[in-house]
């Protein structure tokens, strides 16, 4: 039954609805744990192991052998931690993963502080400071499984539809909005579709929690952090300018690649001997392999591999598993994918860069252009060696491959920094030893 509304009585008003509703409160502030984190591991890796070496109260009677030493320890840890945390924001890491990126950060951290020490002829303790790198990697690699099993993120959505659509993370767990508001659950952050056409109720709750000081986030930006894929779907002309890497940084990057690809080619020119002449063995035919990719901004280059497969043999541009076409050694060489080294020239030419999208053949990048949209975008910068599609996905050909892959590839672009290339490199040589994604 309606009641009747006396004439002149006082309506209420949709805000005090809105102020008397559950308000969405925020979860303690994260950064407490990266103080927790930074404090206790340098009391684990500096701190603890003073008592060891030490003979005397350090600092009481000026800078020697062990105060030289704590200096040297502290220095090394606070640049593997930093290192390690930025390394840490980008999605996708897992323990393994965190002892990859950080087993190579320490060893040049803590060898670059010996090398100082050493050019500047201070004594030190050795066997402490390379001890001290040894329990750096040990803590950043047990903080790096306490987050993984127990650090649980609350995220309210809205609209509530949206649920099945967020990726299944075991860290991550996805609450209704409005249950949020009722059970007074406190969360990291409200993740809001802002193209849905929310309502002026749940916008009007959505600028109320922003001020209380709970992030709400777009969809799009919370699943591209949380997967380290660019949606391609709701991808709009006016982001088109956020996939601009620096200018300032390629030039830097090149520069670099450079000087780090001439200075290491003694090394690697032994390599590509050897493998030259197991090609060479193992079947007749080229040792190399030459065919025309698709470079920066749709241009055309030779890309060169070593020859993997029987020479003359027909089928497809792309490579299929159990592919009967591929020779002994070009299984292993793909597996290690030591077939790509030869590329080493196409770096030094500026056709390609060590980290980047992987260039695709002609034929296959004109098919994907004219039925993947958005696909030229990744010719945006120089194709690499690497990439973050291949640490990630590995090899794709079919279209819903393709479109993971591109969804990849537009993240990098995005992100691109030296920090992504960083990781890439690392998680390349996992992914080398493992033979992950190899065909």
């Amino acid at each position: 039954m309606r009641t009747a509304i006396p004439v002149g009585a006082e309506v209420p008003s949709a805000e005090p609805r809105s102020r008397g509703a559950p308000a969405i409160r925020s979860a303690p502030q994260r950064f407490i744990e990266t103080w927790i984190d930074a404090i206790g591991g340098f009391l684990f890796c500096v701190v603890l192991p003073i008592p060891i070496y030490a003979t005397a109260e350090p600092f009481a009677t000026g800078i020697g052998v062990a105060e030289q030493t704590i200096l040297a320890t502290a220095a090394a840890y606070s640049i593997v931690w930093y290192c390690g945390r930025r390394l840490d924001a980008f999605p996708r890491v897992t323990l393994q993963g965190n002892i990859g990126y950080v087993a190579p950060v320490a060893a040049i951290a803590y060898a670059t502080i010996a090398v100082v020490l050493l050019l500047l002829r201070s004594e030190y303790s050795r066997v402490q400071l390379f001890g001290s790198g040894v329990l750096a990697i040990m803590w950043m690699a047990f903080v790096a499984q306490l987050r993984s099993r127990y650090l649980v993120r609350n995220y309210a959505v809205v609209p509530a539809a949206l649920i099945d659509a967020m990726p299944e993370l075991p860290t991550c767990r996805w609450l209704d909005f409005d249950d949020v508001g009722r059970q007074q659950i406190r969360v990291d952050a409200i993740v809001a579709d802002l193209g849905a056409g929310l309502t002026e109720q749940q916008i009007s709750a959505l600028a109320g929690a922003a001020i209380a000081g709970v992030p709400v986030l777009d969809r799009r930006y919370i699943v591209e952090s949380l997967t380290g894929r660019t949606p391609l779907s709701g991808l709009r002309p006016n982001e088109f300018g956020a996939l601009l890497p620096s200018r300032q940084y390629l030039v830097f990057r090149r520069g670099i690649e450079f000087v780090f690809t001439v200075f290491f080619l003694p090394l690697i020119l032994p390599v590509l001997a050897v493998v030259a002449l197991l090609v060479r063995l193992d079947s007749p035919g080229p040792v190399f392999f030459r065919q025309n990719r698709v470079g920066q901004r749709g241009g055309i280059f030779r890309m060169v591999k070593f020859r993997t497969m029987y020479h003359g043999a027909g089928g497809p541009s792309f490579t299929a598993a159990a592919d009967p076409r591929v020779t002994r050694v070009g299984y292993f060489l793909r597996r290690c994918r030591l077939d790509e080294l030869p590329q080493v020239v196409n770096v030094l030419l500026g056709d390609m860069s060590w980290v980047g999208p992987r260039p695709e053949a002609l034929n296959l990048d004109q098919q994907y252009v004219r039925d993947i949209p958005h696909f030229a975008l990744r010719s945006i910068v120089r194709p690499g060696v690497t990439g973050w599609a291949q640490i990630n996905q590995g090899y794709a050909h079919d279209p819903d491959e393709m479109r993971s892959k591109l969804e990849y590839d537009l993240f990098y672009l995005k992100h691109c920094s030296l920090w992504l290339d960083l990781v890439i490199v690392l998680r390349t040589f996992a992914v080398v030893f493992g033979g992950a994604g190899a065909r």
